[in-house]
């Protein structure tokens, strides 16, 4: 076999290696058991009054029913903010910080335990962005651990999630969007629970 030839099968080799490692690490690498970071930042100033707004918010309220969170304005191009509230009048008001309020707003939400809430961020221009990034956060300090994210600039969205049955685990719910961004199918992630205390990331 001629030195040349050699060389090609050899290249040949490596381009197949990197393709099946490109196949199959991208798609792990959704979610990162990255180490806690601020997300969101205390809020001075009264709690609004949502009761004539339901139209304009997201809400989620707690297993134990203590606790209500909400997203407020949940209007198309308008930055979010997030309230933990402990009853009508009496809670938190948590706006992302300033370096994010410009290109990003919290999408949805969800409680993972008493503690602690699932907070999708994603951008806050452009009408195919119903979804983004995968947060769990502190629902009394607003620090923040990212749990998933997008591995193809935004073409899959995290949507929604909830804890897993009988595992503990956490469960993605993603839309994935064609080259084009204008059709989307529905498809899912199971995250190991470690992720939330910084274990278990790819």
């Amino acid at each position: 076999m001629s030195r040349r030839r050699l060389i090609e099968i050899l290249v040949a080799v490596a381009i197949v290696v990197a393709l099946v490692a490109i196949f199959l690490v991208r798609p792990t690498a959704k979610y990162t058991g990255a180490p806690p970071a601020p997300l969101f930042e205390v809020a001075p100033g009264a709690i609004p009054d949502f009761t004539g707004e339901l139209e304009y918010r997201v809400g989620a309220t707690a297993t134990s029913a203590t606790k209500t969170a909400l997203l407020y304005p949940a209007e198309f191009e308008e930055v979010s903010d997030l309230f933990v509230l402990e009853s009508a009048a009496r809670g938190t008001r948590f706006v992302l910080l300033p370096e994010l309020r410009e290109r990003l707003t919290p999408k949805n939400l969800g409680w993972i335990d008493l503690h602690t809430l699932w907070v999708t961020i994603g951008h806050r221009y452009g009408t195919v962005a119903p979804g983004g990034d995968l947060h769990a956060v502190d629902a009394a300090t607003g620090m923040a651990r990212l749990l998933w994210a997008s591995p193809d600039s935004g073409r899959t969205q995290a949507v929604a999630a909830e804890v897993a049955p009988g595992q503990g685990g956490i469960v993605v719910r993603l839309k994935v969007f064609d080259a084009n961004m204008n059709l989307a199918r529905d498809s899912s992630a199971t995250l190991p629970r470690e992720v939330l205390a910084g274990g278990g990331g790819r």
